[in-house]
């Protein structure tokens, strides 16, 4: 459907259309298709924020094809409304009405992942794959979007740009970069998978249903983060968390250890070898040394076996390395007797004894050395 003259004029003053602009043309046809998907002229001009036109826009770009409501996926596929819509909620997506048509045909394959997990193994584990897979996927949806909003739209609003052309340059990164994404996905998912294989087989104890493992776990957090949320701006204070989550990530990888989690101003490792981690442990408070940007980094370390599940660990070495490392001082290394206990080459590290800590949630006191290069 066209736009008369007075439509793109009224356009043209809610900043949403620019005539002059090198690509007017693409703007004046991205406005119609916004038109014939049921928007008025009135109702796009009075509209102050791009997310309601953009959501309209890219939905089908985004999630192709036909939709299906819930009723009619649960008859299709055969399983239980309530299976259905409890698979709908582990993936992180809010309940929707039962007639509602909100899922694709891409849906569908997933949840034909869930049904052939829970014929193999059992609907509980069918379950937590499908809570592992909405966390991750979230997390990165998350990153995306944010990532385009502050380094795509945030300078085009700051240049004055129309808004039709900000959502045609949206339109472009999606269309170019969606389908790649998702390759890169399945390819670095493989990547992980041997990765992760091959950690069990060289380090694992035999398999139980609890996935214990024997492991050294660590938490690096950042000192005076408080301090540094109140005196830093909010751009500031993203560039110093984005350098600890880049200088941490990198040498816990190169260091050959596995990152659990980052914590906003902290990070869980573990690592399968005692000087494999306090190695690293030190070579983490040595980035931060000096406090450039007020950052500065301790590390606690606790040994033990801990169960590795919904990709995360679990078990009574995890929650004492997070009390060891509030306890710690700033660039400092702090590690429980176990740690210390599992050095096997003599003088690789100093363990200077800290005494018998007591430990927040832990009855008995517990005995902390400061760990040094040897």
């Amino acid at each position: 459907m066209a736009i008369g003259p007075r439509g793109l004029e009224r356009l043209h003053a809610a900043g949403l259309y620019d005539p002059t602009a090198d690509d007017a043309e693409q703007q004046r046809q991205l406005l119609e298709e916004l038109v014939r998907s049921g928007f008025s002229v009135d109702e796009i001009a009075a509209i102050h924020r791009l997310g309601p036109l953009a959501l309209r826009l890219f939905d089908r770009i985004v999630r192709p094809g036909p939709r299906s409501s819930t009723a009619e996926v649960a008859a299709r596929m055969g399983l239980p409304l309530a299976t259905v819509q409890r698979v709908w909620r582990a993936w992180g997506f809010p309940d929707a009405g039962v007639d509602e048509a909100c899922w694709t045909e891409g849906d569908l394959d997933a949840l034909e992942l869930v049904r052939s997990v829970t014929a193999i193994l059992g609907s509980d584990p069918a379950f937590h794959v499908a809570r592992t897979m909405g966390m991750a996927l979230s997390r990165m949806a998350e990153a995306e979007v944010a990532l385009v909003r502050s380094q795509l739209e945030a300078p085009l609003r700051a240049r004055g740009v129309a808004g039709a052309s900000i959502l045609a340059q949206y339109r472009a990164v999606i269309e170019a970069f969606l389908p790649a994404v998702l390759k890169a996905m399945a390819a670095v998912h493989r990547h992980h998978v041997m990765q992760v294989a091959a950690r069990y087989t060289a380090h694992a104890l035999t398999p139980s249903a609890s996935n214990v493992l024997d492991l050294v776990v660590g938490f690096a957090d950042l000192t005076g983060s408080t301090a540094l949320v109140q005196r830093l701006d909010l751009t500031d204070l993203d560039r110093a968390i984005r350098r600890f989550e880049e200088e941490t990530t990198d040498r816990i990888v190169r260091a050959g250890a596995t990152l659990a989690k980052h914590l906003g101003d902290g990070v869980m490792f573990v690592a399968e070898v005692s000087e494999e981690a306090c190695r690293l442990a030190l070579d983490l408070v040595a980035a931060f040394a000096g406090g450039e940007g007020g950052l500065s980094v301790r590390v606690g370390l606790a040994a033990g076996r801990v169960a590795a599940l919904r990709g995360d660990f679990l078990g009574p070495a995890v929650h004492q390395a997070a009390r060891i490392v509030a306890v710690a001082a700033p660039e400092t290394v702090v590690a429980s007797d176990g740690v210390r206990g599992r050095c096997a080459r003599a003088g690789a590290f100093a363990f200077e004894p800290l005494g018998p800590q007591r430990l927040h949630g832990f009855d008995e006191s517990v005995e902390l050395y400061r760990v040094r290069a040897g």
